[in-house]
């Protein structure tokens, strides 16, 4: 039994855009440390970006 994600990298489609909010100092770097990760596990790419509190979470392939 798994445990349900968090963070939204398993449900994105090439193309599609997902966020996480990043309100805490520290928060950015850990959101793309962990896509960075989930894609290497997984074989996917993705890009984060944040802006204002946000990271926005883009699927490359």
């Amino acid at each position: 039994m798994s445990r349900p994600m968090f963070y939204p990298m398993g449900t994105l489609e090439v193309g599609e855009v997902g966020t996480m909010p990043a309100a805490k100092r520290g928060d950015a770097k850990r959101t793309s440390r962990n896509v960075s990760q989930y894609g290497i596990r997984n074989g996917k790419a993705f890009k984060c970006r944040t802006v204002e509190g946000v990271t926005f979470i883009t699927r490359l392939r």
